[in-house]
C-alpha cells in the first residue's frame, strides 16, 4: 500500500505537467511549501544549467484517479526536503535509484534540524546519524572546515573558514557508518568539529545529508550587521561571498553528481593587470626585467593596462621584454588620455566632480584610441589586446555599446555594473563575474590582490577567471609583491593558466554535456574560440546573447563566413570541432571606422601636461618619502579634482612648506649644540 501510495504521489506530478519530459534534478517536497531550502535548489539548478522539477507529494485521496502508467526519464541526482521523510517509504525510494544502465542515482537530503526525529533520521542514513543537534546563538563565531575530498568539494579542499552562525545544527554520529565527513563545524568551547554535511552508504547507495544551517562568513565588518540584528535573505546571499557558504555545500552535490551536464567552464585562468606604466624601465616601483624574473619563478602573466597616449615613448629594451616574452607580458588599452575621469556622465548636475563628457567625445577617444594602439603597434611590432580598462571607473552603459560597436572584447573593471546602471535581477550576476546585462557586452569584474584565500577559492570553484589589478606602488615594498597572491592561486588550481586578459577573454565561455553527446556553449564575447579537447569530433551548439541592436556586419569562423540563427534575443549556431583542434567564432558589427583618417596627435597641452605631471609623480616622485606622504594625502583628500593650475600652486606651498620646516628644523639642532636661543 504504501509503494502504490509513493508511485500515485509521483504521477500526480506528472499527470498535471501533461507529458512526459527530461529531468536532471528531481525534488520532492512535501505540499510543495516554500522554504530557504527549495529557493537555494532552484538557483543552484538556474545557475549550472540543470533542469529541476518538483514533485509534490499530495494526500491520497487527490490522486485514486490517475493512472498507474507514466514513464519518465533518468535524473542525475534526487533531492529530498527532510520534513518529507516521514511520508515516504525509504526501501521504496532507494530501489528506485537507479538509471536505465543500472548505475545509481545519488540522493541528497537537505534542511536537516534537531526538529527531525531521531529514530527516521538513523532510518534514512543507516544508522550513521544518532540524532541532529541545535545551537541557537547569533553571536557565536565557529570554525568551518571542509574536508580534502577533491573529488567532491573540488578548489574548496582543506579550507577553514571563520563564521557566524544564525542557527547552526549539527549531526552526532557513529563515525564507524560515516562513509565521508566532507563539511565539519567546531563546538565553541573545544577544538571538536562536528559533521553538518555528510555522505553514508545506504543499502548500497550513495546517500548525502546536509544540516539545515545559516553559515556566514565572519570579517569584521559583518559584526555591526549581526549586533543590529539584519536578516539574511536570498538577495543578500547572492550578493556577497560572505553568504555563499548556505549555498555551497548543495552546488557542491549538484557539481559532483551532475558533473558536465553542469555548466563549466573547460579552463580555468588568471590574470595580474597593472594599470597606467609606459614601456619605460624602471617605471616608478615597477621594474619589468625583475617582474620577469617573478613571473617566471613564481608562475604568472602580467598585462600592463597601457595609455594610448603614450604610443611613440616605448623604450627599446622595454619592447624586447615583451617581444621576448609574450607568454608572461602583454598589452591592454586603457582609455585614451587618462584625462582623469575622460568617461564620465553625459551629462551632470550640481555636486558633480567631473565636467560632462557627452557620449560623441567619449566615442571620439575609443577611436582616437584604436588609432593610437594601431600606431604603437605598427612601431613597437607588440599586439594589443581589444579589452578596455576604464581609468577610474567603469563608464556609463551606451559607452558599452560602443565598445561592442567597435569590436572591442570586453572591458574589465573593478566594477561590472556601468556607471548610472544598476546590477541587474538575475540571480547569477551575483555569483560570475562577467555579465552580458549592458549592450549584450561583455564587462568582467577585476580585483585587489589583497583577496583571500576563501574568496579566491570560492571563485575558482565557481569556474571563474580570476582577475587582479596593482599599479606601480603595489611594488614599493617589493617586487615580490605579488608572488604570495600567485602562490596561493597556484596551490589551490594547480592546471590554472596565466594569461593575457585578451585571451582569456576569447576562452571565456560555459560549455555543458548534451544527451546526444555534443555540447551546448554559453558564449559571453563577440569573439571567442572554442577549444575541444575530447578525443572524438564534436557539434557545439553555441547561443550568445545578443539584441541586434547593433546591426551584425558578418559572422566567421576561422576567417570563413557562417550562417546563424536569431532565436528571441540570442544569436544560435552550430559549430563542428573536430577532436582535439578549435575553432575561432567571430562576430562583427558594422561601423565606418577608418583608422587611417584618426588623429592620433598630442595636440592637448592640459592633457599634455597632465601626463607629464602623472610621470613626475610615479616616477619621481614615488622615490622619496615626502613625495610618496603628498601623493597620498593628494588622493586621499581628492585634492586632484582641483586641476593642473591650483595642483601647480599647492605643489609651490607643499616644497615651501618643506624649505620652512627643514630650516627651522636645522635651526634648533644647530641651537642646541651652540647653546645659542632663537
Amino acid at each position: 500500500m504504501k509503494r502504490k501510495l509513493f508511485f500515485i504521489r509521483i504521477l500526480t506530478f506528472y499527470l498535471i505537467c501533461g507529458y512526459c519530459f527530461a529531468a536532471d534534478v528531481i525534488f520532492i517536497d512535501l505540499f510543495g511549501e516554500e522554504s530557504t531550502e527549495k529557493m537555494l535548489i532552484k538557483f543552484a539548478c538556474k545557475y549550472y544549467g540543470l533542469d529541476i522539477k518538483p514533485l509534490i507529494l499530495v494526500k491520497r485521496k487527490e490522486c485514486e484517479h490517475l493512472s498507474h502508467s507514466f514513464d519518465y526519464n533518468d535524473p542525475l541526482a534526487i533531492i529530498i526536503s527532510a520534513h518529507s521523510l516521514s511520508a515516504i517509504d525509504k526501501g521504496e525510494l532507494l530501489s528506485m535509484l537507479k538509471d536505465k544502465e543500472g548505475n545509481h542515482v545519488p540522493l541528497l537530503i537537505i534542511g536537516i534540524n534537531s526538529d527531525v526525529d531521531s529514530m527516521l533520521l538513523q532510518k534514512w542514513s543507516g544508522g550513521a546519524i544518532k540524532k541532529c543537534i541545535n545551537f541557537n546563538n547569533t553571536q557565536v563565531s565557529r570554525s568551518i572546515r571542509i574536508s580534502n575530498l577533491k573529488d567532491i568539494v573540488f578548489q574548496l579542499a582543506g579550507l577553514k573558514i571563520l563564521s557566524i552562525t544564525k542557527s547552526i545544527n549539527y549531526f552526532f554520529c557513529d563515525n564507524s557508518r560515516i562513509e565521508k565527513s566532507i563539511i565539519q563545524i567546531s563546538d565553541n568551547n573545544t577544538e571538536h568539529y562536528f559533521p553538518i554535511f555528510i555522505k553514508t552508504i545506504v543499502d548500497g547507495k550513495e546517500v548525502y545529508i546536509l544540516a539545515k544551517n545559516q553559515l556566514v562568513k565572519a570579517p569584521s565588518k559583518l559584526s555591526k550587521r549581526y549586533n543590529n540584528k539584519t536578516t539574511l535573505n536570498y538577495k543578500s546571499i547572492m550578493r556577497n561571498d560572505e553568504y555563499i557558504l548556505e549555498l555551497l555545500p548543495l552546488m557542491m552535490f549538484l557539481k559532483y553528481t551532475c558533473g558536465d551536464f553542469c555548466w563549466h567552464s573547460p579552463v580555468h585562468f588568471a590574470n595580474l593587470t597593472i594599470d597606467d606604466p609606459w614601456l619605460t624601465e624602471p617605471y616608478g616601483h615597477l621594474s619589468y626585467r625583475k617582474l620577469l624574473k617573478e613571473m617566471e619563478r613564481v608562475n604568472f602573466h602580467t598585462s600592463v593596462a597601457f595609455i594610448p597616449w603614450n604610443y611613440d615613448r616605448s623604450k627599446l629594451d622595454v619592447v624586447s621584454l615583451f617581444h621576448n616574452n609574450p607568454e608572461r607580458l602583454s598589452i591592454c588599452i586603457h582609455g585614451n588620455n587618462h584625462d582623469h575621469y575622460e568617461f564620465y556622465k553625459y551629462e551632470t548636475g550640481p555636486g558633480d566632480p567631473w565636467p560632462a563628457k557627452p557620449l560623441n567625445a567619449q566615442e571620439a577617444n575609443i577611436k582616437q584610441a584604436l588609432a593610437r594602439m594601431e600606431r604603437f603597434r605598427s612601431m613597437t611590432g607588440i599586439s594589443y589586446d581589444k579589452v578596455m580598462v576604464f581609468p577610474h571607473s567603469i563608464a556609463p552603459v551606451k559607452t558599452l555599446g560602443l565598445l561592442k560597436k567597435y569590436n572591442f572584447l570586453a572591458t574589465v573593471n573593478a566594477e561590472n555594473v556601468p556607471l548610472g546602471s544598476y546590477e541587474p535581477k538575475d540571480s547569477s550576476f551575483f555569483l560570475r563575474p562577467v555579465t552580458l546585462t549592458f549592450e549584450n557586452f561583455s564587462s568582467l569584474k577585476r580585483y585587489s590582490p589583497n583577496r583571500t584565500q576563501v574568496e579566491i577559492a570560492i571563485d575558482l570553484f565557481l569556474d571563474n577567471p580570476i582577475i587582479f589589478y596593482a599599479h606601480h606602488d603595489f611594488f614599493q615594498n617589493g617586487i615580490d609583491a605579488f608572488d604570495k597572491t600567485a602562490n596561493m592561486v597556484n596551490e589551490i588550481q594547480p592546471d590554472i593558466i596565466w594569461q593575457s586578459l585578451g585571451y582569456i577573454a576569447q576562452h571565456l565561455y560555459l560549455e555543458k554535456l548534451r544527451d546526444d553527446g555534443n555540447y551546448d556553449v554559453l558564449a559571453f564575447l563577440s569573439n571567442f574560440i572554442i577549444e575541444s579537447t575530447y578525443q572524438h569530433d564534436l557539434t557545439y551548439f553555441v547561443r550568445k546573447e545578443e539584441d541586434f541592436s547593433i546591426p551584425i556586419k558578418q559572422v566567421t569562423v576561422d576567417g570563413q563566413p557562417f550562417s546563424y540563427k536569431k532565436y528571441g534575443n540570442n544569436l544560435i549556431l552550430e559549430v563542428f570541432v573536430p577532436a582535439g583542434e578549435s575553432r575561432n567564432v567571430v562576430i562583427e558589427y558594422e561601423n565606418s571606422l577608418d583608422i587611417s583618417s584618426v588623429d592620433v596627435s598630442k595636440n592637448d597641452p592640459c592633457i599634455n601636461r597632465l601626463r607629464k605631471l602623472s610621470d613626475f609623480r610615479d616616477i619621481k616622485l614615488s622615490k622619496n618619502v615626502f613625495g610618496r606622504v603628498f601623493t597620498r594625502v593628494y588622493y586621499d583628500t581628492r585634492l586632484y579634482k582641483f586641476g593642473l593650475i591650483r595642483l601647480a600652486v599647492i605643489l609651490l606651498i607643499f616644497f615651501v612648506l618643506v624649505i620652512i620646516i627643514s630650516f627651522l628644523s636645522w635651526r634648533i639642532i644647530r641651537s642646541r649644540k651652540t647653546g645659542i636661543k632663537i
